[in-house]
């Protein structure tokens, strides 16, 4: 326990004694491997490897891919960006993968955005359809929590509200003006790192789930115990195996995610705008998990020129009261 307690505060300290005119970020932001990140920044980022980090392997990911952080600043905001990053089924254990979470927590940074491709579970979404996670299950059988408690303000943090309402509700209004229509799923994570099975993605389908992939989970169950603000993105890379199924390989969910990036980074740079000026997410009501769909797709979007709380909050006077 203490190892890693000592791991996260050294690590923080490498972050910032790393980078120059550091500037606290405001947004953490995960990238899996594929995707392309030009133009996202303002100008050209500072690099650090995630090898740096104690504890961290130094050697390629499963992609082929050295993970690394990136400091800089996108529409002038500063943002910690780690582009690629350690697994779960590398076998490492949880803790390489959730390190850049409770570091970036350690760091201040308490939004936290997270991005991978997925496989879609549901005819309707199709390859090219960017998800935005309202739910997960969580199909490794381990939680990142483990042995991890005395870092928590509670053992047992509340997971029903893990993904922020808030955050997502932003997302999907900047998004929509680069036009990019979210789709808002629940989303399986499987263990290891091979394509799931016709019988796997069945079983799937039936517990709830729209999307399955390899990732996510570990660092939203992480991020949310530790009180940040958290929202994943699934890119919809391929369909998920039926019984006439063609082959799913790699190499066409990693193109995939190259080729659908360049829109997505155009709203991600809208968003953080929108998520730091209408950061009022406590004046906004829960709303039934079952029409999370229809309300942040339709109902909850920002009419052009008026502040996000108009729409949100009822503000209409009664007409005996006009």
């Amino acid at each position: 326990m203490k190892t890693k307690t000592n791991a996260i505060g050294e690590a923080a300290e490498l972050v910032l004694n790393s980078f120059s005119n550091w500037t606290k970020p405001e947004f953490f932001i995960q990238f899996g491997s594929g995707f392309n990140l030009d133009g996202l920044f303002d100008d050209q980022p500072q690099e650090m490897p995630l090898a740096n980090l104690p504890g961290m392997p130094d050697y390629p990911n499963p992609d082929d891919q050295h993970p690394m952080l990136l400091f800089g600043f996108a529409s002038k905001i500063p943002i910690l960006v780690a582009k690629g990053h350690r697994h779960l089924y590398e076998g490492l254990g949880s803790f390489p993968c959730v390190m850049q979470i409770c570091v970036a927590k350690k760091l201040g940074i308490e939004r936290h955005i997270l991005v991978e491709p997925t496989l879609s579970l549901n005819s309707e979404l199709k390859p090219g359809t960017w998800t935005l996670l309202t739910d997960f299950i969580n199909g490794h059988m381990v939680s990142p929590l483990d042995g991890m408690h005395h870092i928590l303000d509670s053992p047992f943090p509340d997971m029903t509200e893990a993904l922020s309402q808030f955050q997502n509700s932003e997302l999907v209004n900047a998004f929509a003006e680069v036009g990019i229509n979210i789709r808002l799923v629940v989303y399986m994570a499987r263990p290891g790192s091979q394509i799931c099975t016709v019988a796997e993605a069945e079983a799937a389908s039936r517990a709830g789930a729209d999307t399955i992939g390899h990732d996510l989970v570990m660092e939203i169950i992480m991020a949310n115990a530790l009180k940040c603000n958290v929202s994943a993105f699934a890119l919809v890379a391929d369909n998920a195996p039926i019984p006439t199924t063609r082959s799913i390989t790699r190499r066409k969910i990693l193109e995939t995610c190259s080729f659908c990036s360049q829109d997505f980074i155009r709203g991600l740079r809208l968003a953080f705008n929108e998520i730091i000026q209408n950061n009022e997410h406590n004046k906004i009501t829960n709303h039934p998990i079952g029409n999370a769909d229809e309300i942040l797709a339709n109902d909850f979007k920002r009419p052009t020129g008026k502040p996000m709380k108009l729409k949100l909050l009822n503000t209409t006077i009664p007409d005996d009261h006009a």
